[in-house]
């Protein structure tokens, strides 16, 4: 009875399970499958990549009461990739930017803010995008210490990045000495983050630093990580804000002083700056500054985190329906 309606139909599934596949057939299967399909390396709450924040996870406990927060992610070969992905982004960038400070003292710009301000802006947007989606697009010791202490960041994250976009800096310093030379590039002090303390001091440019990177910190949190924010502008428009909001900080500073090139809020640009022009004066304020800054801005997170409206609502909802019973 092999010839009956449910054996005919079992018979033409084997037919086709062993029946061969066309190459084009067998290429989409090859493209199904193995980890670099996923591309999910930018995946984590202190991503700029907003969609890729999709994937993560949510935590009852803070992150300095989990353990895996310090201790997971070491041997994560998509970690490592990321790493990689920040130290050549941060390379490139600082280059970039170095680039244009000794442009600008060439052609003896009287509106250096102005410029200052435009260019870091679209710079440090067009970069977010291009490396969001794959690391998250910090690019900046900054920004990643940040996450790092509002848990947004694990350490194992936090810390290859940091030593990937310090890598970077020093690469793109040593990349500047050799486009300019010596001669050039010490007497333009290597293309910007220096001061004259005959002028301002150095607990002024420390103070300066610290509130300038408090300033970014929060603006960068609340347009670019928060997210509720997708749901006024989009995820799209986060690394543009970003740029604006480092651009507006940075040119807000620029000419406060004679002889003072104005905050970094950056401290792998401050370390690379200094390689080109061959020296470290006073290179402890451009990162304790910004740890400074950093570590004001968590404790507001911590204490009023962007959920606090939210969880203040569903808290009230569980109360009435508690009295409503």
């Amino acid at each position: 009875m092999s010839g009956g309606p449910n054996n005919q139909g079992m018979d033409e599934r084997l037919n086709h399970q062993h029946r061969p596949q066309s190459s084009s057939q067998q290429r989409i299967l090859d493209t199904e499958k193995g980890p670099r399909h996923k591309n999910l390396d930018g995946a984590f709450d202190g991503s700029f990549a907003g969609t890729a924040r999709q994937h993560t996870e949510t935590f009852v406990r803070p992150w300095y009461l989990r353990s895996q927060y310090f201790t997971e992610g070491w041997m994560d070969t998509s970690i490592w990739r990321a790493a990689m992905v920040e130290l050549c982004a941060t390379a490139f960038q600082l280059y970039l930017s170095g680039q244009l400070g000794i442009t600008l003292m060439n052609y003896k710009i009287t509106q250096i803010a102005a410029y200052v301000g435009i260019y870091n802006s679209l710079l440090l947007a067009v970069f977010i995008y291009a490396t969001a989606p794959a690391s998250g697009g910090h690019m900046n010791p900054l920004i990643t210490f940040a996450c790092m202490i509002c848990g947004l960041c694990p350490v194992s994250r936090g810390v290859l990045y940091l030593v990937a976009q310090t890598i970077g800096g020093a690469l793109a310093g040593g990349a500047l000495l050799g486009s300019w030379g010596e001669d050039r590039a010490v007497s333009h002090m290597g293309g910007g983050v220096f001061f004259d303390p005959a002028i301002i001091s150095p607990g002024q440019v420390l103070l300066t630093e610290i509130m300038s990177s408090a300033a970014m910190v929060f603006l960068g949190i609340g347009v670019g990580l928060d997210p509720r924010q997708q749901l006024i502008f989009g995820p799209q428009l986060a690394p543009l804000l970003v740029g604006i909001s480092m651009g507006i900080v940075t040119s807000s500073t620029t000419g406060i002083a004679p002889g003072y090139a104005g905050a970094s809020i950056n401290p792998a640009r401050a370390f690379g700056l200094a390689v080109a022009r061959g020296s470290f004066d006073y290179q402890w304020i451009w990162w304790v500054g910004p740890a400074l800054g950093a570590m004001v801005v968590a404790v507001l997170y911590e204490l009023a985190p962007p959920s606090h409206a939210q969880e203040a609502d569903e808290n009230a909802n569980a109360r009435q329906s508690t009295n409503e019973y």
